[in-house]
């Protein structure tokens, strides 16, 4: 019988996993399920949000809920946008200057990057803005735009303008459910289907392209054959 192999890295990454989630679910349950009035304030919001934008796996989206139990939607996502200026300008800081070492900028050259770049490029701004206001990840972006030194106001605004109408959907239309724990486990796995979804897209799209692209080829190989077959079948009738 085979005994089954367990990488040491996987699991450790596992078990960080499980940690992080039983501390998100302490705290959802002792702060936002279990507190009937205010989790935090302003300020501390602001502080949470700046650490969570940029730089530490914080819940933003559950941060905003938290916020929204004694504060009007619109004044949490204000907060919440200027957050995300204040984080991704320091974000913006430390990665230009980590891009200058010869090692860490080597995978300009990777053909991922050079395939991404004109696309990028077309839209600056739009995709930035986008990609903050979708419920998933956009860190990969965000560092794809410092590499191609992109203005740093525009990427601070991006930010602001994408992060905005996001927090202010999302506590506008989730107040009301705080308190529900099957809701906060939606806004938490939401973000993972999404991703899914995408991918899924994605495999989608590139199987029909290729689909697409091998008919022509089986045209253009059957094409012989018939017209062998054709002159096959003159040469008889003669």
């Amino acid at each position: 019988m085979n005994k089954i192999k367990i990488n040491p890295r996987s699991l450790l990454k596992i078990l960080a996993a499980g940690l992080l989630f039983g501390i998100y679910w302490y705290w959802i349950n002792q702060k936002l399920i279990s507190e009937p009035t205010e989790v935090f304030g302003l300020t501390g919001f602001f502080l949470l949000m700046c650490v969570s934008t940029a730089y530490f796996p914080l819940p933003a989206n559950l941060l905003v809920l938290g916020a929204v139990k004694s504060s009007d939607p619109w004044l949490v996502a204000i907060v919440a946008g200027f957050a995300t200026i204040f984080a991704y300008l320091t974000e913006y800081l430390f990665f230009t200057l980590l891009f200058k070492f010869d090692r860490v900028a080597n995978f300009k050259n990777s053909w991922l990057y050079q395939q991404a770049a004109p696309l990028f490029d077309k839209a600056k701004f739009f995709i930035l803005a986008f990609a903050s206001f979708l419920p998933i990840p956009s860190e990969p972006l965000r560092i794809y735009a410092i590499t191609r030194k992109y203005s740093k106001y525009g990427y601070m605004m991006a930010g602001f303008v994408g992060r905005i109408p996001r927090y202010y959907l999302l506590g506008y239309y989730g107040k009301a459910y705080v308190n529900s724990p099957w809701f906060l486990i939606a806004v938490i796995l939401f973000p993972v289907f999404f991703l899914l979804l995408i991918r899924g897209g994605v495999s989608l799209f590139g199987w029909t392209k290729a689909k697409l692209q091998d008919k022509p080829e089986e045209a253009a190989v059957s094409m012989p054959v018939s017209l062998t077959s054709s002159r096959i079948t003159k040469k008889l009738e003669n």
